[in-house]
């Protein structure tokens, strides 16, 4: 890790093994469930055991994860219909298996012209249910939301159309809503019909090893980092952005940079890329003071910095007076700055006629 300057790139890995070591030790192996419909589950395929996505999900992910296929055929989101999922057992199974990561394939079957017309608008709400049931498991797992891949079977009244237009829109503006993380599947698997059965709904068994192959590319992919520089933050560039304080989006706040003025915990969602929705959400990073301030002149060749001690220092010219350096560990637990162990520190310097001035440290 990097010593600090003006700029310290934040890690999202480096804030989330700071926060699993303040929290309760977890599995060596990362759970993840597969929630979804038949597509999860592999229907139509000779043996859904062996071939269905979540099977192959398994070995591309490799030992350090464990992924359990809780799909069930013809399932809703939508809770008010007979076939919604949330009435399943494999349901009450992916909740009683503590998650590490869950992954929600669900709404072809939503779209269906008996279902959607009447029903639609409890769609959004019932996802928010399930997102908030999954994330207030004490595993406290990751939700990733997967827009519905391309389906087109009029016998069983299922048109891309309503998928395209209005099932898939509502899925991303939930997934914006509660900064959850986007695994385009439509885009993904467009194009492609040789992925797909004779139903053109559901994939064939290589049709569902690229399905796995887009889930564990998502999964995998570098997490989003964060810039903190002299008062602003800065998300890795990307397509689009929405910033969020304490779980809330902020509304208008979609650029790439924020200024937070207000103390609270801040997260990005950014699209990774142009030609698909898929977003990744970075980790949260607490401030718990209610200033951080933009830069002045008088505070440029003032520094933080991290001894080779390895206690938190600061660099400061003799004409700017004294100045107090206070510093917060990631609980907003005050702390001494020659006590500090391996981690990331907020960091706060005052002084009389001193405009105030915030940064976060990293402790190597």
């Amino acid at each position: 890790m990097p010593k600090t300057s003006k700029s310290l790139f934040l890690l999202v890995a480096v804030v989330l093994a700071l926060l699993c070591s303040t929290g309760s030790a977890r599995a060596a192996v990362l759970r993840v469930a597969c929630v979804g419909n038949s597509i999860t589950y592999g229907y139509g395929l000779d043996n859904p055991a062996q071939q269905s996505y979540p099977t192959d999900l398994d070995t591309l992910l490799g030992a350090g994860y464990a992924v359990s296929n809780f799909g069930v055929s013809s399932k809703t989101m939508i809770k008010a219909v007979s076939d919604a999922y949330w009435t399943q057992s494999a349901f009450t199974q992916a909740l009683a298996s503590q998650p590490d990561v869950v992954v929600i394939e669900l709404g072809t079957n939503d779209s269906k012209d008996y279902i959607w017309p009447y029903y639609k608008q409890d769609f959004e709400p019932d996802y928010v249910s399930m997102i908030d049931t999954f994330r207030n498991l004490s595993s406290h797992p990751q939700v990733w939301a997967i827009l519905a891949p391309p389906a087109q079977n009029s016998g069983w009244t299922i048109f891309d159309t309503t998928i395209v237009r209005q099932v898939n829109p509502a899925i991303l503006a939930v997934a914006l809503r509660k900064a959850a993380p986007v695994i385009d599947l439509h885009t993904a698997m467009s194009g492609h019909p040789e992925w797909f059965q004779g139903d053109t709904v559901h994939p064939t068994a290589a049709g569902a090893k690229e399905l796995a192959k887009f889930v564990a590319t998502m999964l995998l992919h570098a997490p989003v980092s964060v810039t903190f520089s002299e008062g602003t933050l800065v998300a890795t560039k990307g397509y689009g952005y929405q910033w969020y304080r304490n779980d809330s989006a902020l509304s208008g706040d979609t650029s790439r940079s924020l200024v937070p003025n207000v103390a609270g915990s801040y997260e990005v969602s950014v699209k990774i890329d142009s030609a698909s929705q898929s977003r990744l959400v970075s980790a949260a990073l607490a401030f718990p003071l209610t200033d951080l301030l933009a830069p002045s002149p008088e505070r440029s060749a003032v520094r933080i910095f991290v001894a080779s001690s390895g206690r938190i220092a600061l660099e400061a010219p003799s004409s700017v007076g004294p100045l107090t350096l206070r510093v917060w560990d990631a609980r907003g637990l005050p702390v001494p700055a020659d006590h500090t162990v391996s981690g990331i520190y907020l960091c706060r310097i005052s002084g009389p006629g001193f405009a105030e001035r915030s940064a976060l440290v990293a402790v190597p």
